[in-house]
């Protein structure tokens, strides 16, 4: 008997009253609920945190573009006017191991530059606007470029200096 009432004792202990049941479901149920909204939560922060990390990304491209713009810029001049002075270099002087030196050195410099993305803007043909700036006018055909003041480069497909063109008109 006593191993009876024992067990009866355990069984009593073993079992929980309705109310501490609902208790306890309310709680898995609010539980449930929080884990959700964390869970949600967590998603959007990792899909935050990604979109940060491409702008950031997309800010740092950018920003070496514009870097290597400002210098390729700003070495133009230079360029134009050592090819100036390699055009009008005597016979002479075209001979002598200073000027092939200089000659050189324009065209690997030229070389570095396109490897960057930089182009010459053809300047044979019509004059296009959006290419070439006029500079002049001569009598020739209509809207042709007659003469290249000045060579114009885009840069990654943009245009970075318009070509500088004489441009022929009718009489």
């Amino acid at each position: 008997m006593k191993k009876a009432d024992d067990q009866k004792q355990n069984d009593k202990q073993d079992l929980i009253s309705v109310e501490e049941f609902e208790k306890l479901q309310m709680e898995f149920s609010n539980l449930k609920e929080l884990s959700s909204k964390l869970d949600g939560q967590l998603k959007r922060a990792v899909a935050d945190y990604q979109n940060l990390e491409k702008r950031v990304e997309q800010g740092r491209s950018e920003l070496s573009n514009w870097a290597s713009t400002e210098l390729i810029k700003k070495m133009l001049p230079t360029l134009d006017h050592l090819e100036k002075a390699l055009k009008g270099a005597s016979e002479e002087e075209r001979k002598s191991g200073w000027f092939k030196g200089v000659e050189l050195a324009v065209q690997q410099l030229l070389n570095v530059l396109k490897s960057e993305g930089l182009d010459e803007i053809a300047a044979d043909g019509q004059f296009d606007p959006a290419l070439h700036e006029a500079v002049d006018t001569r009598v020739g055909e209509d809207n042709k470029i007659l003469e290249v003041a000045e060579r114009g480069y885009t840069l990654n497909g943009k245009v970075l200096k318009p070509a500088k063109v004489i441009v022929g008109r009718k009489e």
